[in-house]
């Protein structure tokens, strides 16, 4: 049996995607223009992750937040898109799908 979290990130998936592609920039997209889109192509990768795997837990957090956040960091977005990311990253730790305290203790500076 699949993890419901992964539904959870994949429906944030289509979320952010749907709304990337009926941006007016990306419009006269093709399918091979997404496959060239960084910020497609990042989520496209991700669906493939998610559908080889059984719990979200089996990858580290920053695989499924990586697109997300390269939404937001990205200049060719819009606001309105930005903050369907950050929605998306808001409800994943909402839900519990970071622990917040392993990835802090992860990233502390070793003691001297």
């Amino acid at each position: 049996m699949v993890d419901k979290n992964i539904y959870i990130v994949q429906g944030e998936i289509g979320t952010v995607v749907g709304s990337i592609k009926r941006n007016s920039r990306w419009n006269t997209h093709t399918p091979l223009d997404e496959e060239q889109d960084p910020l497609l192509n990042s989520f496209g990768n991700l669906k493939e992750i998610l559908n080889s795997i059984k719990e979200l837990s089996d990858i580290e957090p920053n695989i499924f937040l990586r697109p997300f956040l390269e939404v937001v960091r990205s200049e060719d977005t819009t606001g309105p898109i930005t903050g369907l990311a950050l929605t998306s990253v808001n409800k994943f730790l909402s839900y519990g799908l970071i622990d917040v305290t392993a990835s802090a203790t992860l990233h502390k500076e070793p003691e001297l």
